[in-house]
């Protein structure tokens, strides 16, 4: 293994984190920038942030050892190619090799949610766990036996568009009533925005404590979906830990505490989901774990020990 530092980039729709590592893994320089939509807008912006972290640690781009990068939507890995993202605006983008052109070095991109994967089973010492991102959208990622579980085409893990609730309302994927529309971020907005008085997701739970009858059916309709989604993910892949991260999980105080509530009464009724012990599984990353950047430097890390 190289001892030259590692670079890690998490492509946001809005921003993009890097993170610098030394080969322990200890934080060199860590910066933040708007992200430009775009193909060229988002290469960029992933040179603007790389450039950033190295000035920060007084290096050079021939220093690196390697660059992963973690980006929202379909990627093939293998080529580092970004089919699709639609909060970049980006489709069948040779990410990878462009900036790897550009940098000198090895460039791996997958999938942010993946690689957020890989970060929290390298903080947790885990072999096996189960990321769920509960953010704008929702997907999830699973090790097993220290591996990602990729599916064809690297599909797996997009257990937003599972359809809970056939009569509820449209996703943008064409179903109805998916898990995204449940818990996700951009339907929980819109549905906070139309109750009388206005609650704020922070507040939520707080509202629901204190009687609000609105405030108790959307927080239940949060918790109760994330819960489902743990049962899911255990249930058929066996995970040992689900962390549950992103935006919604980290905004919403009281949410994980109902989440786990939930699924201890239901599994009061069921001595098989009992024996699951489905509560104690679910773990919250500290909100200032930079847990996808970190994840993406180990993408790259895992690349360049490939070719090396």
């Amino acid at each position: 293994m190289s001892e030259r530092p590692r670079l890690g980039l998490d492509i946001g729709g809005t921003k993009t984190h890097g993170i610098l590592l030394d080969a322990a893994g200890r934080v060199l320089a860590e910066r933040v920038l708007p992200t430009e939509r775009g193909a060229e807008g988002v290469i960029r912006s992933a040179l603007a942030v790389t450039d950033a972290c190295l000035d920060l640690a007084g290096i050079g781009r021939g220093d690196l050892d390697s660059v992963g990068i973690g980006v929202p939507g379909q990627v093939d890995h293998l080529t580092g190619t970004v089919r699709t993202a639609v909060n970049l605006n980006i489709s069948h983008l040779a990410l990878g090799e462009r900036l790897g052109l550009a940098l000198g070095v090895p460039v791996a991109v997958d999938n942010d949610v993946k690689a957020a994967a890989l970060a929290a089973a390298a903080r947790l010492a885990a072999s096996d766990l189960t990321y769920i991102n509960v953010g704008t959208g929702v997907a999830s990622a699973t090790l097993a036996d220290g591996r990602l579980v990729r599916g064809q085409g690297n599909l797996a893990g997009e257990i937003g568009h599972i359809a809970l609730d056939p009569d509820g309302e449209r996703c943008a994927c064409g179903q109805r009533g998916c898990l995204e529309v449940l818990v996700g971020g951009a339907g929980i907005a819109e549905r906070l925005a139309a109750l009388a008085p206005r609650v704020s997701l922070p507040s939520l739970f707080d509202a629901a404590a204190a009687g609000s009858p609105d405030a108790m059916t959307e927080a239940t309709r949060i918790s109760a979906g994330i819960a489902t989604a743990v049962q899911l993910v255990v249930l058929t892949q066996g995970s040992s830990r689900v962390v549950l991260g992103g935006g919604v999980v980290h905004a919403a105080r009281g949410l994980v505490d109902e989440v786990r509530r939930i699924l201890t009464a239901r599994a009061a009724s069921s001595e098989f989901l009992t024996s699951l012990n489905l509560a104690d599984r679910v773990i919250v990353l500290p909100s200032d774990y930079p847990v996808a950047a970190i994840g993406a430097a180990l993408v790259g890390r895992a690349t360049a020990d490939a070719v090396t």
